[in-house]
């Protein structure tokens, strides 16, 4: 009787415990105002970026993390540099203000 009490005690820390963490971990990429899909940003924040901007970075990155956003004028454009958590598997993207994509402008 004491062993069946104690296995639903501990049965019932378990499960508020799982539930707990599922309500107040990592919450999802739409929730998240700074990444797509989770993790550290330094610099500007997603949300902070142009429509045509987040556009571009959704469709050819939808599901990279994002690591870093930083801006550079050039030839009086804004663009901004993306750079991703896993650079190899996604190099940094080039976009312009108006959402146009351009080759590497930084190095």
């Amino acid at each position: 009787m004491k062993l069946e009490v104690l296995c639903l005690g501990a049965m019932l820390c378990l499960t508020s415990g799982c539930a707990y963490f599922r309500s107040h971990g990592r919450g999802a990429a739409e929730t998240d105002s700074n990444v797509l899909t989770g993790g550290p940003v330094t610099g500007i924040l997603i949300k902070d970026l142009p429509a045509p901007v987040r556009q571009v970075l959704k469709e050819k990155s939808p599901t990279a993390e994002v690591a870093d956003i930083s801006t550079r004028t050039r030839d009086g454009r804004f663009i901004y540099r993306i750079v991703f958590s896993e650079p190899a598997q996604n190099p940094p993207l080039y976009i312009a203000e108006d959402g146009t994509l351009l080759e590497n402008l930084y190095d």
